[in-house]
């Protein structure tokens, strides 16, 4: 049996446990041989530090592509994070085109924003190269406010069972075969995701209890876990269980220690993981 790989796209937060930091040990962890193509390297991530330094590296991505392309070197998913540059949203469209096996997947976690706000640094051009690279996408993992600054909409902080499925559709519409949404929930003391299938017109949700603590990075967390199962071929109820479970578990772990707010302690729980 042929190991899958799959090449991360998004930045390297060197301090923060987010990103990159984040996709490479779990991708791994999953059995998914991973590369990646850093996007920009940060000092820490965006959120709750000050002063943080930020190289952008859109002039040397074509250079590692390129040298891809010439070696033969192609994966069976793309999978696209923190874009900090609109230029770089071409050079996901040639790595599809270029480095990506027939039939295989462009995952696009469009991770921008939170609620209500967009991250800090991200302007309006990342908003548009956004909306345009999700309808080249096969799936997508927005959170409720990338939902609504990938449709134009007015975010919210309740949505009904019925908002959230248009919403779903929406941007199912957009191109994607495949939304899962985040940071769901119907009723007091629950919040999951769910997804929707275009093809199947399948809806499928999971919930888990609601911890009362907000913590950088989950979505990184949930979003490569789920997409480890998708492209190790599990079925959608099992991704979005799997995905919940571990970022609840990762956030038990870290409860207890007061001094760790910049991320989840996910690494326990990855090491105690059957997978």
């Amino acid at each position: 049996m042929s190991t899958k790989k799959i090449v991360s796209i998004q930045d390297i937060s060197c301090y923060g446990q987010c990103s990159l930091t984040v996709a490479l040990p779990i991708l791994s962890a999953y059995g998914i041989e991973t590369a990646i193509l850093p996007s920009g390297i940060l000092s820490t991530h965006t959120g709750g530090f000050k002063n943080f330094t930020f190289l952008d590296l859109t002039d040397e991505m074509p250079k590692i592509l390129n040298h891809w392309i010439s070696e033969g070197i192609r994966f069976d998913a793309i999978y696209t994070g923190y874009i900090g540059d609109a230029r770089q949203f071409d050079l996901i469209r040639q790595a599809k085109e270029d480095i990506l096996n027939p039939g295989g997947l462009l995952i696009v976690d469009p991770a921008m924003a939170d609620y209500g706000k967009l991250y800090t640094a991200l302007n309006e051009d990342i908003v548009l190269g956004m909306r345009e690279i999700v309808r080249e996408a096969d799936l997508i993992l927005p959170n409720l406010t990338e939902a609504a600054f990938l449709l134009d909409t007015r975010w919210k902080e309740t949505y009904t069972k019925e908002e959230i499925l248009q919403i779903a559709k929406q941007l199912a519409d957009m191109g994607p075969k495949t939304v899962i949404l985040t940071g769901v929930s119907y009723e007091p003391g629950h919040l999951g995701a769910i997804a929707w299938q275009k093809e199947s017109e399948q809806y499928t949700e999971y919930f888990t209890e609601w911890i009362p603590k907000n913590y950088h990075g989950t979505g990184d967390v949930f979003s490569s876990v789920a997409i480890a199962d998708v492209v190790n071929g599990k079925d959608i109820y099992t991704t979005l269980k799997d995905s919940c479970e571990f970022v609840v578990k990762s956030i038990r772990n870290t409860l207890p220690d007061e001094s760790h707010g910049y991320g989840v302690k996910f690494e326990t729980v990855l090491a105690e993981s059957n997978l």
